[in-house]
């Protein structure tokens, strides 16, 4: 099922955007929620607008959403909720398309997979962050070319790991 895109005038220049969703049905989001993907996300380059969702203030994920198709969403979280000093190997100059000049200026989430036998087993992908300008509203996928940056790091151990260090 294709999910559509209604833009609504509310006060002032904000603007409401009504989008379909697999997991929250229809609802409404901010217009400051939605991001441009000049090239899409890998293997899914013909979806180029995603809407960032917070399911609750509590939770450390959220959801990236097409705009385009209801059944598209992607889990994410940020890095540093369950892991310390991740540093993606990406150069600048892919990065200039979005309108940044470094990683480091942008906001950075991982896409999450949850095995449904296993929730405890979920992991995060830091080979592929997504690196947002959330000034232009731009994002992209990268490939982070350090060679310790696994496809699937978990998540939970990572946590625990963390506040372990802490202690």
């Amino acid at each position: 099922m294709t999910g559509t895109l209604e833009r609504l005038e509310t006060t002032g220049t904000r603007m409401s955007v009504t989008i379909h969703t697999k997991p929250f049905g229809t609802i409404q989001v901010d217009s400051k929620q939605i991001l441009k993907f000049p090239q899409g996300l890998l293997g899914f380059e013909e979806f180029d607008e995603y809407a960032l969702i917070e399911e609750s203030a509590e939770s450390p994920f959220k959801w990236l959403q097409s705009t385009k198709e209801s059944g598209l969403a992607f889990i994410v979280i940020q890095p540093e909720l369950f892991m310390n000093h991740y540093k993606p190997a990406i150069s600048d100059e892919e990065l200039h398309d979005i309108g940044l000049t470094s990683w480091k200026d942008g906001i950075i989430f991982l896409i999450v997979t949850i095995p449904h036998d296993n929730p405890k087993g979920m992991t995060a992908n830091l080979q592929g962050p997504i690196i947002l300008n959330g000034k232009e509203g731009k994002g992209k996928q990268c490939i982070s070319r350090d060679e310790n940056h696994p496809i699937r790091k978990n998540i939970i151990e990572s946590m625990e790991e963390m506040s372990s260090e802490k202690v």
